[in-house]
């Protein structure tokens, strides 16, 4: 082949710039690409797929991410394939990015997607495209460096103070069980006391009476006779303090339980706002990274209405055009009455009549609304769907039990 026809007929300035490989971004990138991007069990399965062997038979996650941050640059077949794995879960990320091609319209591009809270897929599409240059690289691994801080921080923060209610909880628990003992054994004293006494009066009973026999001992028996209203008077005593110990005693075990209970509701808080943290994040990656239901040839596994009508009761009515969606995209009609602020509070029957089930936000919900609804509902035996808050998790949570639940 001649030299002519070995020569590039196209020149370089017109060619289109391909985005860049894992292998291709700066090293120091690598590891909040690898940390942001990919999870431990993706990192994992990558790792065993390319047959990595780690140093330590049972690795933590911080050496399997070190060890891949490492090999991202220097083993090819590894770059590739994480290369690859990342393209395909951040495939509308990519796609998204691609339809910019200067640095500034994708540095705008990012501040949108930022601003949204989305950063893993923007994050891959914009290490790769063609057009970050060195500063706009450097600006967006600091942006996510600082992130990763503030989430950090926030961590900390969170476990500190469930640390310290610990403590005191602990704290509480220990006082009050020094207080029983101490009222147990004052208990038993006081008891211990009143027997004695009990044992005192029978003996002086029993002397008065020999006495009241001998008939010529009278001041002797006027003598005992006082003496017995004072060993009376002793034992109504001892016999009050005995029952103000066991009111306090009582009211260390009603603290006790108001303390078990408060932790129990903490703790029943505390699954509630993860479950509906979890709830709200696989919303986001749905919404991120989901693809067209209509366009799926597969079905999916997000919870159906089957066509039910939801009536939203209360809540804020910002929020409604939101709600409206999320019911819609799970096959069903959410229709909206603001529990008497500006509709009237009669029309609530019509609409019960045409809804399947009904919702309402337990605080943003006026009473009247409320037990008219409750009795309603009732009536006519339609689902009474209680929602924790008027936010959007508590919603998703709310629907999705209510979709796990086949219609009547």
């Amino acid at each position: 082949m001649c030299q002519a026809c070995q020569s590039d007929p196209v020149p370089p300035e017109a060619r289109p710039r391909l985005r860049r490989k894992l292998w291709e971004i700066e090293h120091h990138c690598h590891c909040t690409i690898i940390g942001t991007c990919l999870s431990l069990p993706e990192l994992r399965g990558l790792a065993s797929r390319n047959g990595l062997e780690l140093a330590k038979p049972n690795p933590t996650e911080y050496e399997i991410h070190s060890a891949m941050v490492h090999l991202a640059s220097r083993d090819r077949s590894l770059g590739k394939a994480m290369h690859k794995a990342l393209d395909r879960k951040y495939t509308l990320a990519v796609k998204r990015f691609s339809r910019v091609n200067t640095r500034d319209a994708v540095e705008a591009l990012w501040k949108e997607c930022l601003g949204r809270g989305e950063v893993a897929g923007p994050l891959w599409a914009l290490m790769t495209h063609p057009a970050t240059d060195e500063s706009l690289q450097s600006l967006v691994f600091g942006e996510v460096h600082m992130l990763s801080h503030q989430v950090g921080s926030m961590v900390r923060s969170d476990m500190r103070q469930m640390a310290v209610l610990e403590k005191e909880k602990a704290d509480l628990e220990g006082k009050i069980r020094r207080q029983q003992e101490r009222l147990h054994q004052e208990i038993a004293r006081r008891e211990a006391s009143m027997r004695d006494l009990r044992d005192l009066l029978a003996l002086e009973q029993a002397e008065n009476r020999r006495l009241r026999e001998c008939g010529d001992a009278t001041e002797q028996v006027r003598a005992l006779k006082v003496m017995q209203q004072d060993l009376q008077q002793a034992l109504d005593l001892a016999e009050a303090r005995a029952s103000k110990a066991e009111d306090r005693s009582r009211t260390a075990e009603e603290i006790i339980g108001e303390l078990d209970r408060t932790v129990n509701e903490q703790a029943a808080e505390l699954i509630a706002l993860r479950t509906e943290t979890a709830t709200m994040e696989a919303r986001l990656n749905e919404a991120l990274y989901g693809r067209d239901r209509s366009a799926c040839p597969t079905p999916c596994n997000r919870p159906d209405l089957c066509g039910r009508c939801i009536l939203y009761v209360g809540g804020r009515s910002i929020q409604v055009p939101h709600l409206q969606k999320l019911v819609s995209e799970r096959n069903g009609v959410l229709i909206h009455h603001d529990g008497g602020v500006e509709d009237n509070i009669g029309r609530l029957p019509g609409l019960l009549g045409n809804a399947d089930a009904v919702m309402f936000p337990v605080d943003c919900v006026s009473h009247a609304a409320h037990d008219q609804l409750k009795k309603l509902c009732r009536r006519w035996s339609k689902p009474f769907v209680p929602v924790r808050r008027s936010g959007l998790g508590a919603f998703i949570a709310a629907l999705d039990t209510l979709s796990a639940t086949p219609p009547s």
